[in-house]
């Protein structure tokens, strides 16, 4: 008996031995060398799929070993597609026109990955710091990366912070956890695999696409419903949420006491134009009241009545702005009691203000926990411009007031998706882009002549762009266009902030970097939808993000 179960034990003992060691084993597809349960191996097999990364020869991938510089760069020009340039001339003593790294090293450098010197040192092990900036560099962040002036995220990183702090922010580095810290370990030489989980992580959203387009219907957006095909959701602005002469809450959806936020006239023609697309329409709540959220019964009142209004939509959209800490509370009491009432098959949006690098801002909007109620969360980092100056700015040519300063908006997205206090699920999060412009009255020199800037309509910056003498410039510290044009009369010159194609474009990108595939316009009616030489066709770049 005894020798009978020594048998079967052994028996045991070989077959559970003998699975793991056969899946041991087991490589990827596409190397030899990479195990299937090797925490880089989807990575790796992704790269290779993408054709950014080949192996070293004999099916193997080089796992373990470290890459060199030059291999580094010419995953870059694979990655982000860039045409190969080959100067008659070398740029470095160690980068001959015969070796075959010569066109990429020459075309990341034309593409300010890296600065120019006597060397390049091809054959050098890469530094993960070296890497993690170069890939910042090229996505064109060079200029963010040395403006930014906040602390390191980790504590072993001293150098080249801004732009650790990019590639941290972006999810292309999360650290390594050693003695209870998590460290970057800056100087430490990169492996091929590291390289293919950083590159990887960053190439999955570089080329992802926007998959939520929402749009706000209000005021005169008829003009362009037909952009709404393309839309997955939109919201009318048609209730204003205030205050009776009682106190009581009082949701106006009728231009009674001169409310522009009313339902039209032939509203059901666009309601039938949705409902005909598949497009989801939500009700807009607008309300600056902050008296209103202080007490419990006041807020039930107020979500009783949204609720009755808006069972004839597909949800609600809430645009409740001008709210501070001190709101904090009994807002997101209110979006509770709200969330709760409406039934659950209705959506429920709500609007947010950005975390802004000055002080000031409106910080009433608990970012985690309107993520956790809603089912989109968009965030109008816009408008930073202001319409007026000090009198000291008058007769100096300081008119910088750029619409949507990149950094700002930067700031705005590192808040949002922070792991801590902002929104946990970033599918959630849609960027909001509103399309306005601010125009400074300039001498011929460009030396400003008035405090108060006007404010053209959209069709007025158009007509200006398309002037045969208007200039178009662009900022790259702020990632917006200004223009410099004169006044039929030939009289008055000014210089006009505003965004374009070029503009929305390059937050789109920031945005989808952050993972962030959901893109909110203000608004319907106003969206540029023209000439491509003068950047005026935003509608088309957005198509083109889809």
């Amino acid at each position: 008996m005894k020798k009978r179960l020594s048998l079967v034990l052994l028996s045991l003992l070989l077959l559970f031995t003998s699975a793991p060691a056969s899946a041991s084993l087991q490589s990827i597809d596409a190397y030899s060398d990479v195990p299937v349960w090797h925490w880089a191996a989807s990575y790796i097999e992704a790269a290779a799929e993408d054709g950014l990364m080949e192996g070293t020869g004999d099916g193997r991938f080089g796992l373990g070993q470290t890459i060199d510089r030059a291999s580094f760069v010419t995953i870059l020009c694979r990655m982000f597609d860039w045409e190969l340039v080959t100067p008659d001339t070398p740029s470095f003593d160690d980068c001959g026109s015969d070796d075959w790294y010569y066109p990429y090293v020459e075309t990341a450098l034309a593409h300010d990955v890296f600065s120019g010197g006597a060397s390049f040192y091809p054959d050098q092990a890469i530094t993960r710091q070296d890497m993690a900036v170069m890939l910042v560099r090229g996505l064109g962040y060079d200029t963010l990366a040395q403006s930014l002036s906040a602390s390191s995220p980790f504590p072993d990183v001293s150098d080249d912070v801004g732009y650790i702090s990019i590639a941290y922010r972006i999810g292309m580095i999360t650290g390594i956890e050693k003695n209870g810290q998590t460290l970057f370990q800056p100087d430490a030489n990169a492996t091929r695999e590291q390289a293919a989980v950083m590159l990887m992580r960053v190439y999955e959203r570089y080329t992802s696409k926007v998959d939520w387009l929402h749009g706000f219907y209000a005021l005169s957006a008829y003009s362009q419903i037909d952009l709404t095909t393309e839309m997955d959701a939109v919201s009318l602005g048609w209730s204003y949420l205030t205050t009776d002469d009682s106190g009581s809450p009082w949701l106006n959806t009728t231009s009674e006491n001169g409310n522009s936020w009313a339902v039209p006239d032939g509203y059901e023609i666009a309601l039938d134009y949705f409902q005909a697309n598949g497009t989801d329409y939500n009700l807009n709540v607008y309300s600056t009241d902050d008296d209103l959220l202080a007490s419990a019964d006041s807020r039930d009142a107020a979500v009783s009545d949204i609720v009755a209004a808006a069972a004839a939509y597909n949800g609600v959209t809430i645009d409740y702005e001008e709210l501070f800490d001190s709101d904090k509370e009994n807002f997101t009491a209110f979006m509770t009691a709200l969330r709760a009432q409406l039934p659950s098959d209705q959506l429920l949006y709500v609007c947010v203000p950005p975390v802004t690098l000055t002080e000031g801002y409106y910080d009433g909007y608990d970012y985690h926990a309107l993520g956790e109620l809603c089912d989109k969360v968009i965030l109008m980092a816009h408008d930073y411009q202001v319409s007026s100056l000090s009198a000291d700015a008058v007769g100096t040519d300081q008119t910088d007031t750029p619409l949507t300063p990149f950094k700002q908006v930067y700031a705005a997205l590192v808040a949002i998706t922070d792991k801590t206090t902002g929104v946990a699920d970033v599918s959630k999060i849609a960027l909001a882009i509103s399309f306005s412009g601010v125009a400074w009255n300039v001498d011929s020199d460009g030396l400003l002549l008035s405090q108060t800037a006007a404010v053209p309509s959209l069709s007025t910056i158009y007509s200006r762009l398309t002037q045969s003498d208007t200039v178009i410039g662009w900022s790259d510290v702020y990632q917006n266009p200004f223009a410099d044009y004169t006044t039929d009369d030939g009289i008055s010159h000014y210089r006009l902030w505003y965004e374009d194609a070029r503009s929305v474009e390059a937050k789109v990108r920031l945005a989808k970097l952050f993972g962030i595939t959901g893109i909110s316009l203000w608004r319907i009616g106003t969206i540029p939808n023209g000439d491509a030489s003068v950047y005026w066709n935003v509608w088309d770049t957005l198509l083109a993000e889809r």
